[in-house]
Parts: C-alpha cells; sequence; structure tokens
C-alpha cells in the first residue's frame, strides 16, 4: 500500500522534532493546562484593567450629536430598518470561502511534489479533492440557480403578500 511511505515520514519527522526538544522530567499536561489558564486570565485581567481604567480617566462629556449614528463620517439620513441588498451579502460570502479556500491550497501546492516525488501524489490529489469537491459543487448550485447574477430577473418570481392583500385586510392594519 502506498500509506506506508507517508507514515515512516511522519514518524521520521516526529523523531527528529523529539530529539530535537528538552522535556524535563516536572513537565506534566497539567502543569501545561495550567500556564495556558494563567495566560487566559492574565490577558483578561489586562484588558478589563485597561478599559476599567480608561472610564475612570477620560472626560464625560455627553453631546446629542456623539450619540448619534453615522457610517464612515456620513450623518445619517432615513430610517436604520432599510432593506439590505443581499447581492452584497452574497459576494461578500463567496470572497471570504473562496478565499479561505486558496488559503488552503496553498500549503498543499507547496508540498503536493513532495508527496508525488514519495509516490503518493494520488493520496496527496484525492485528499485535496475531498476539500474542493464540495466548494465546486456549491458554487455550481448558486451559478445554475442565478444566485452569482448581479441583476437578476423577477420572471418566476412570488408576488410579496403585502402587495397581493385584500383592502379590508390592508386597511384595517393601518
Amino acid at each position: 500500500m502506498c500509506i506506508s511511505p507517508l507514515i515512516q515520514t511522519i514518524n521520521s519527522i516526529a523523531a527528529s522534532a523529539a530529539a530535537n526538544t528538552t522535556i524535563d522530567p516536572g513537565d506534566t499536561n497539567v502543569e501545561l493546562v495550567f500556564g495556558i489558564m494563567l495566560f487566559t486570565v492574565t490577558g483578561i485581567v489586562f484588558i478589563v484593567a485597561a478599559l476599567f481604567a480608561g472610564s475612570l480617566i477620560r472626560p464625560k462629556l455627553p453631546h446629542p450629536e456623539k450619540a448619534s449614528t453615522y457610517e464612515c463620517g456620513e450623518p445619517a439620513i432615513g430610517e436604520s430598518w432599510v432593506q439590505f441588498d443581499l447581492r452584497f451579502y452574497i459576494v461578500a460570502l463567496f470572497f471570504i470561502v473562496f478565499d479561505v479556500e486558496i488559503a488552503m491550497l496553498w500549503p498543499w501546492a507547496v508540498v503536493f511534489r513532495q508527496f508525488r516525488d514519495a509516490g503518493n501524489g494520488s493520496l496527496a490529489l484525492f485528499g485535496m479533492l475531498f476539500f474542493l469537491v464540495p466548494i465546486l459543487v456549491g458554487f455550481l448550485y448558486e451559478w445554475r440557480f442565478g444566485y452569482l447574477d448581479w441583476v437578476r430577473s423577477d420572471e418566476g418570481q412570488k408576488e410579496p403578500e403585502w402587495k397581493t392583500a385584500p383592502a379590508a385586510v390592508s386597511e384595517s392594519l393601518s
């Protein structure tokens, strides 16, 4: 089977890493967990202390303009309850998904030649396909049903219920 050279390579890397480290007899997992917990608690204490000290030191000058909402320095116009165009969300979501995919693909591409030279190229390729195929299927689904089109037609779309409501219902709501 072609997995045994991979296991031998991993074992040799682990053995060389273990030879380069020194472990004191007193080190245990409990001490490691205690150190991590101490580091975390110390970080939280520093953050809370800095926020508390800032609340005591900074001047308190309330003003209605400070309490108003703004976006990038621009005053807010209209209500904040506006419908957000989902196209922006879909574009951002696809950017994040494919950006993470590239971030995961880069290390694989760097070591693929080593796997291929060791005779494990097909194993590495199938491992990456296991990661890529679900993302590709999702992308093709979005493309097929037009979710990637910036301007979508409303053909076949259902009319909103509030537009088709009887006059008596709409009058009772107002």
